[in-house]
């Protein structure tokens, strides 16, 4: 008998379409390795570029508040208006000398607070944009700004404020220009700007992430003048037309470094460096964005464009975040992609291996199972229903004959269809032919029960899962024949495969999921929610939903039943509840989803999905921290100040109280900077701060407004004699000889007073009496 290499043939095409099977999967896979880095690399350049833009955003608000403050209270007063007043007035450059000695001498003390309170520059300016007088160079005057300042045209032109950062002849900064009227006459404008070294000192966590400052070269080379270009500016590897900032370079002033990160000039260089070629591109575009890159070490670094008073990108900011788990995605990609190629060979040598094997096992194959014999009729209409065939097989050699429902199941027409072991195996589908083949083998071979279950791929492309079972039986003549059945489960094997992936993707789900009835008894379920609550497999089924959650302590929160009632009554509700960690007696704050659901036979259940928040909450706690409290001392700073006044005043004005503010200005605090440093300056700040904490009761407050000034607020006092008591208490306090390492030293203190209401009804009026009457003091 001839060799039929038929079979061989179609083997070896059925494993070429494995192999580019398994191809076509790597390839996927490599894909999906490649981009899960790209996701990683995405996530981290939008995490750190929406901080970088909250921290600037902080910035500007806290800025322009204090700007409004200081112009309101010192820069704008009537004797300043009155003094520029007859600046603009006059064309003798003598009476405009001693016009701005005036100037210069009544506000020097205030320039001074103000650069302990982070403003970099105070600058007055005569109508179109001169020069009067520049508090941080007053040698340095009359130069018409009109067509290097365009925020001085704005305010020239429109009578009103301006805000944007702008270079200057000397320095840059974030610039608060305002218009000077004198009895409705415009007679100049001031300006109080802020250094972006004071951004990092002030609204930026100096903790482990590096800042830097770059402005376009064009800007600054026809803007500075000489001088100042070369003392403050120097060029960056980044781009050879910007320009870093040296006075808020961390490595020009180290105590701008942050404590942690371990960074280096010249790996921030190298970073630059190895990301210009991308920022060349994204630069032009003014838009805010951010770079990951992985040499010379991980680092993210964000690009924000600060906008000037026009509305345009004038500069920079840059913020360096180390990110290691770039490079650890990076390592395990390649990983991963060498697990995976190492896969792809294994398969391909082991079909090689079964292509040796099946080549000399089958050679001497014969024609395989002829026509199935006829069913009796009730069978017949049995299998119909139940999607059931029956079929006969003589054996690998002989005949086969089939039921017409496996015609039916198999996509074929009887009339067509000639069943036979070849066109059998010809509709299997190809990955699962050697099982077939090898499972009828063993039955006959053996006499054990031929039980299956395996794909067919119909003519009409459609993939179908049957389940076949057979036993061998022998005739009178000796010969082996088997008799079996064939059913479609393909609707079965789907919903299985549909529940067991649902199951899983809930089971392995980080929100803790759960299902219980109507009453709260748990029912199921997920790892996420028995990690949370505390408890293993076997409690979670005995738990109650009252003993899971409570109550937040927030004004508008929600208690579990209301919640467990809206959502049964409404069909869902969402919310945030408290946690209660059975293990641990910890409470945890989640945010809570229920949704009700109905079950084919009427019973409800309610599903619920929670999840924790309790870093969501953290980073609010110490946002506002740090927004509302002094970052030497731990007092509380003028904002948080203001507002418990106003409580205060809002408190006293119902219930008929008295309120007072106390002003305290060290006198002679300045010659311990001189002397000792600024260390042992902040040191006494701190110890006299705690000093007034501890002499004033739990209702008042203590805040230092800036540099050496600070405010208490008492409330409820008796009269006023009773707040003289308290301010001699103070004076005493504050004047008791300091030690700090072997060294005394001692402050004096002057102190105003203001109650409310008969010195004021609002927390300004209150501050300015208060202030007026520490220098009325100070005076005397």
């Amino acid at each position: 008998m001839p060799l039929n290499h038929a079979p061989i043939r179609r083997l070896y095409l059925r494993h070429a379409l494995v192999i580019l099977t398994v191809l076509v999967g790597f390839a996927v896979l490599v894909w999906t390795f490649v981009d899960s880095h790209r996701d990683l690399k995405r996530s981290l350049a939008k995490e750190t570029l929406n901080h970088l833009a909250m921290e600037y955003d902080l910035l500007k608000s806290y800025q322009r508040t204090l700007a409004d403050e200081v112009v309101t209270d010192h820069l704008r007063t009537p004797v300043v208006l009155e003094l520029m007043h007859r600046a603009a007035s006059t064309e003798d450059p003598a009476e405009r000398a001693r016009l701005r000695e005036q100037l210069h001498a009544r506000l020097e003390p205030v320039y001074k607070r103000m650069r302990e309170n982070g403003f970099r520059q105070l600058h007055y300016h005569l109508p179109g944009a001169v020069s009067f007088l520049r508090f941080h160079r007053p040698d340095a005057f009359g130069d018409d700004l009109w067509d290097v300042r365009a925020g001085l045209r704005l305010v020239n032109e429109t009578r009103r404020p301006v805000f944007g950062f702008e270079e200057g002849r000397v320095y840059n900064g974030f610039r608060h220009i305002y218009p000077l009227l004198h009895e409705g006459e415009f007679v100049g404008s001031v300006e109080a700007s802020f250094s972006f070294r004071t951004f990092l000192l002030h609204h930026v966590d100096l903790d482990a992430s590096l800042y830097r400052l770059i402005l376009p070269q064009s800007l600054v080379d026809s803007t500075v003048w000489s001088e100042p270009r070369e003392r403050y500016y120097a060029g960056t590897p980044l781009h050879p037309d910007y320009l870093r900032d040296k006075e808020a370079d961390p490595f020009s002033n180290p105590a701008l470094l942050p404590p942690a990160g371990n960074w280096s000039e010249s790996e921030v260089d190298a970073l630059e460096a190895a990301v210009a070629d991308r920022a060349a591109e994204k630069l032009p575009e003014g838009r805010a964005f951010s770079l990951v890159t992985l040499a010379p070490s991980p680092v993210v670094i964000s690009f924000l464009p600060v906008e000037n008073t026009l509305g345009d990108s004038a500069a920079w900011i840059m913020r360096f975040q180390r990110a290691p788990e770039a490079a650890v995605s990076w390592g395990w990609m390649w990983l991963k992609i060498a697990i995976a190629l190492g896969l792809l060979l294994l398969v391909i040598a082991t079909l090689l291996v079964l292509d040796r094997r099946d080549y000399l096992g089958n050679r001497a194959r014969a024609q395989l199972l002829a026509d199935l014999h006829e069913e009796h009729q009730r069978l017949q209409q049995a299998q119909w229903i139940a999607r059931l065939g029956s079929w006969e097989s003589d054996g690998p050699n002989g005949e086969i004959r089939w039921s017409d429902q496996v015609y039916d199941i198999f996509g074929v027409s009887p009339g067509s269809f000639r069943p036979t072991h070849e066109s059998f195996m010809a509709l299997v589908h190809p990955a699962d032919r050697d099982r077939v083949a090898e499972a009828a083998e063993h039955s006959f071979a053996t006499g054990a029960p031929y039980v299956i279950e395996h794909r067919i791929l119909r003519p009409d492309g459609q993939v179908r899962h049957v389940l076949e079972r057979g036993v061998v039986e022998t005739g009178a003549d000796r010969r082996e024949r088997m008799i079996g059945t064939v059913q479609d489960v393909s609707e079965q094997r789907a919903l299985a495969e549909s529940r067991l992936e649902s199951e899983a993707i809930i089971e392995s789900a980080h929100e803790a999921i759960f299902v219980c009835d109507t009453e709260g008894l748990v029912q199921r379920c997920n790892a996420s929610f028995r990690r949370l609550v505390g408890v293993d497999e076997t409690q979670s089924t005995s738990l109650h939903v009252q003993t899971i959650f409570a109550s937040t302590a927030r004004d508008d929160a929600v208690d579990l039943p209301a919640a467990w009632r809206e959502a049964r009554e409404q069909g869902s509700w969402e919310g945030e509840l408290m946690l209660l960690d059975r293990k641990r007696g910890e409470r945890t704050p989640v945010l809570l989803s229920l949704t009700a659901l109905t079950l084919d036979w009427g019973e409800r259940r309610l599903v619920g999905l929670f999840s924790d928040i309790s870093d969501i909450h953290d980073r609010e706690r110490r946002m506002w921290y740090r927004a509302h409290h002094d970052p030497l001392t731990g007092a509380a700073n003028r904002v948080l100040f203001h507002e418990r006044l106003t409580r205060a005043i809002a408190e006293a004005e119902r219930h008929g109280d008295l309120v007072a503010v106390l002003y305290l200005d060290l006198d002679d605090f300045k010659p311990i900077n001189d002397t000792h440093g600024h260390d042992v300056g902040d040191q006494v700040l701190v110890t006299l701060v705690r000093r007034l904490q501890e002499a004033t009761r739990e209702t008042d407050s203590v805040a230092r407004l800036g540099g050496d000034e600070f405010a208490v607020l008492v409330v409820r006092p008796a009269d006023a004699e009773d707040v003289r008591t308290v301010a001699e208490k103070l004076g005493e306090v504050v004047e008791r000889s300091i030690t700090l390492d072997g060294l005394t030293v001692r402050v004096t203190v002057s102190i105003g007073s203001a109650v409310y209401p008969t010195d004021g009804t609002t927390p300004e009026a209150l501050l300015q009496a208060a202030d007026e009457a520490m220098y009325q003091q100070k005076a005397r």
